[in-house]
């Protein structure tokens, strides 16, 4: 199955959005599925000499997500998020990331571990925030048996003033295609948009984003699976500073693990292209939080 995840940006994580996701449940049939995120990042951006954007933050995000079959092809999913954004503990890990790996990040050096702050033009600063985020509701619908439609709703459930939420509401629609390739390899495509409602906090909200997404799933057992994951959508705001407003676009890889007839647990790790900008290759990977470590629990029953 897909990696339901998103790119988990403090800027991007107000507004609706809509993650590649499993077929269509059967009438009755239910999930219930626990993820549990943490993305970490460091941002620092400049015009003219003058420091516009800084972001060092950590946000730990634990999603419940409920999905039941409801027939005629349809199903819907309500989506919870509770928030906690802080300086976190994947720092030192990050620096060692770059390290083994070559990754120059002049970013990072000097800056102390455990921070938490966000400035960005017209709105902040912002620093440590725990709460609900904003709840969502979605109802899908399979309209072949390779093509499924989507459309979400977002309801302004966080608090806006920390920009766990956007104090608005957001919609969206996606379609999504699958294409076997063979007795163990699976394609999915995602295309969609995001109707944004203005930010009641952040400056800039950009109105209408485009999503997209490319998964490759390999299922090596009747146990095991590998995912393989490439995300894309718009800024979540328009600031006027060309690099927090330039396309996002992650790669995600995962490992899932069926526990008998009715778990699945699922461990991913999400970059935003540190090893893709040494390439220059921005088209793969640019921006998003610098790494992001994420664990899903999925109860079908």
């Amino acid at each position: 199955m897909p990696i339901e995840t998103r790119n988990e940006r403090d800027l991007s994580v107000p507004f609706l959005r809509l993650d590649p996701r499993p077929w269509v449940l059967d009438k009755h049939e239910q999930t219930l599925t626990f993820g549990l995120t943490a993305a970490n990042d460091i941002r620092r951006m400049y015009v003219g000499g003058v420091q516009k954007i800084y972001e060092d933050y950590e946000n730990d995000i634990l999603l419940t997500r409920y999905r039941r079959g409801i027939g005629h092809g349809m199903d819907f999913t309500i989506d919870v998020p509770m928030i906690s954004r802080g300086g976190g503990v994947l720092d030192p890990i990050i620096s060692a990331w770059h390290e083994i790996f070559g990754l120059t990040n002049n970013v990072r050096t000097g800056v102390p571990y455990g921070q938490c702050l966000i400035e960005v033009p017209g709105s902040g600063p912002y620093r440590d925030a725990i709460g609900v985020g904003d709840v969502s509701g979605a109802l899908t619908k399979e309209l072949t048996p390779r093509l499924m439609g989507t459309v979400a709703v977002k309801l302004p459930t966080g608090n806006a003033h920390q920009i766990l939420g956007s104090g608005n509401f957001d919609g969206a629609m996606d379609l999504q295609y699958k294409l076997p390739n063979g007795p163990r390899w699976e394609w999915q495509f995602q295309a969609g948009v995001v109707g944004q409602g203005t930010s009641t906090e952040l400056q800039g909200t950009r109105g209408v984003n485009p999503i997209g997404a490319i998964v490759l799933m390999h299922k090596a057992n009747r146990y095991d699976s590998y995912v393989f994951q490439w995300q894309t959508e718009e800024s979540g705001i328009v600031t006027g500073v060309g690099g927090s407003d330039s396309p996002h676009r992650t790669v995600s890889v995962a490992y899932q693990r069926r526990i008998g007839a009715n778990r699945m647990f699922e461990l991913y790790f999400t970059e935003d292209g540190d090893w893709a900008n040494t390439y220059h290759v921005p088209e793969v990977a640019n921006i998003g939080p610098d790494f992001t470590l994420g664990a899903r629990y999925v109860i079908h029953f």
